[in-house]
């Protein structure tokens, strides 16, 4: 009977250990407004944030000793892809630099190039003409990106060419395009993609003393590619 009374103490001294222990490593959740950010804490204090969104894709932010972060995307459907920590730079030349000859974005006009070539997706009738996109307004026209989906059959003259893993971009004016057969489709930014400049009419925000800029709901952050030219990198909405 003693036996067994010290082996029931022992049993619960050990619980109470285990639950204090589990509590220490708990999963921290916090609620954003667009999903779940959950903190992952582990024995050498190291912390993994994960970044959870509406379309289920999730962010993973490795941060180490230093406070390097490693930003890794985790898709539904594809394999995950790792992004290098940008250093922030300090632009020289304006942000719209390569399109400043260019009208800009969100610009009402009375009339568009006789040579505009013309384009019909989903009830718009859009014109586009030296790689920059109208659409009706009123009894103008304004200068917008074209909807996803809407594709070209040649790019526009100047086109950057930007490269995400395996996957090909080709950038101009604010817009991506992917190749489809032998056409041109308008997609959404891509995370981490570099670019040199965009058009006129982009918001300038200050969040936590760093400077972003924004254009039709993509985040830009100022930096330097590999051979220290002035770019612009594709970054996570910051007021998320």
């Amino acid at each position: 009977m003693k036996n067994l009374t010290l082996i029931t103490i022992a049993l619960f001294f050990a619980f109470s250990i285990n639950n204090v222990t589990a509590q220490k490593k708990k999963v921290k959740v916090h609620k954003a407004k667009h999903g779940k950010t959950v903190v992952h804490k582990g024995k050498n204090g190291k912390k993994t944030v994960v970044h959870k969104g509406k379309n289920g894709n999730k962010t993973v932010v490795h941060k180490g000793k230093n406070g390097k972060k490693t930003v890794v995307h985790k898709k539904k459907h594809g394999k995950a892809h790792v992004y290098k920590p940008r250093k922030r730079y300090k632009r020289t030349r304006v942000v719209h630099y390569h399109y400043r000859h260019l009208p800009r974005r969100g610009a009402v006009v009375k009339s568009i190039h006789v040579n505009a070539k013309r384009y019909r997706y989903r009830g718009v009738k859009y014109r586009c003409y030296s790689g920059v996109w109208y659409k009706p307004y009123r009894s103008r026209w304004i200068v917008v990106r074209p909807a996803f989906g809407l594709r070209v059959k040649v790019l526009p003259v100047g086109y950057r060419r930007v490269v995400i893993g395996p996957k090909r971009y080709y950038y101009y004016y604010g817009t991506y395009y992917v190749q489809v057969n032998n056409e041109y489709e308008v997609v959404e930014a891509p995370m981490d993609a570099e670019v040199d400049s965009l058009p006129d009419g982009y918001n300038t925000l200050n969040i936590d003393g760093e400077e972003y800029y924004e254009l039709d709901g993509t985040y830009y952050l100022s930096s330097q590619d590999e051979k220290g030219e002035e770019i612009l990198v594709v970054v996570e909405n910051p007021t998320l």
